[in-house]
């Protein structure tokens, strides 16, 4: 009789534990994408929309062209000292953002700011981010919502991705602990956002990404030059972007069947939204000689930023 109520009272303790189980799949980690999580938000560079955007059919598509040019200093590539990770990350790193083309902006993302319906997106949706030597490559890109992001890592080292929507603040998306040769998609990125890609071992890592839902946007090319083709006849705001210089915004007039072309100017010294610090942990950074003051600290919508465009 007593063997019988010590084996009860045993597997009556089992099913209470049972009842209150703490683990992870029981408890979400803390660092799990939430509304809560995050940091405070800055303005974005990509706006919210008001309306879905409509696939329908155009006829006699229009065709932006154009160049992105920077008047100004651009600012010289920083000499990171890597504080974690050394065997890997090694002792320093150039951290070259930014390419030029003589005064050209080479990587600019440029976009159409209000188009609500026009054709549908390519049959390709699949994007790229890497880790390769504690650095993300590319710095910036622009993908669709409707896409997968998949993000690899070439380092034998654990980084834990942070997606950050700029606008609001919150994670969008965490790609975590991925370890060499591993790749993790990300596909919660499902509405118009800026993004930042920060890393949790790395606090020096940073890429941007402009999520768009819809395909009217390209990225310049080594020349400084892009192409946005199949626009429904209308009037449009244009947006290049890149996250090292700012930004700078245009109208244009798209005729059926018609070539119109624009010539973006973001000006140096205008004010950089996406360049406001996160609140993480800052490496030590050593300036290269012919460096810049950084106007990183500024939280201000560049209103100023907007060119005087060239439209022929």
């Amino acid at each position: 009789m007593l063997r019988r109520f010590f084996g009860f009272t045993i597997i009556l303790l089992v099913a209470v534990s049972c009842a209150r189980d703490d683990t992870a799949s029981a408890h979400p980690r803390k660092d799990a994408p939430g509304d809560k999580d995050g940091v405070p938000p800055r303005p974005s560079v990509v706006a919210a929309v008001a309306q879905p955007y409509k696939v329908v059919p155009v006829s006699a598509g229009g065709t932006i062209t154009g160049t992105v040019d920077f008047d100004g200093v651009p600012p010289a590539p920083q000499t990171i000292r890597p504080t974690s990770d050394v065997n890997v990350c090694g002792n320093s790193i150039v951290a070259n953002n930014l390419t030029m083309s003589g005064t050209r902006v080479v990587g600019a993302v440029v976009w159409i700011s209000d188009i609500r319906s026009g054709k549908p997106f390519p049959l390709e949706r699949r994007f790229e981010l890497t880790e390769d030597n504690c650095v993300l490559d590319p710095f910036v890109q622009v993908i669709a919502t409707t896409g997968t992001l998949n993000v690899s890592n070439d380092d034998r080292a654990l980084h834990t991705n942070k997606f950050i929507n700029v606008g609001t603040g919150h994670i969008a998306a965490v790609a975590p602990f991925n370890d060499d040769g591993e790749v993790v998609p990300v596909d919660r990125l499902r509405e118009p956002m800026e993004v930042e890609v920060v890393c949790e071992q790395h606090p020096w890592e940073h890429a941007w990404i402009a999520v768009l839902d819809h395909p009217y946007y390209d990225q310049t090319s080594k020349t400084g030059t892009f192409s946005i083709e199949g626009i429904p006849a209308g009037k449009y705001r244009v947006r290049a972007w890149h996250p090292a210089l700012g930004y700078a915004d245009d109208s244009v007039t798209v005729n059926a069947g018609m070539q119109t072309s624009v010539a973006f100017h973001i000006r140096g010294g205008a004010a950089q939204p996406t360049q406001a610090k996160a609140p993480v942990a800052e490496p030590f950074i050593v300036p290269t000689a012919s460096s810049t003051p950084s106007a990183a600290s500024s939280t201000q919508p560049a209103a100023s930023s907007t060119p005087d465009s060239v439209k022929h």
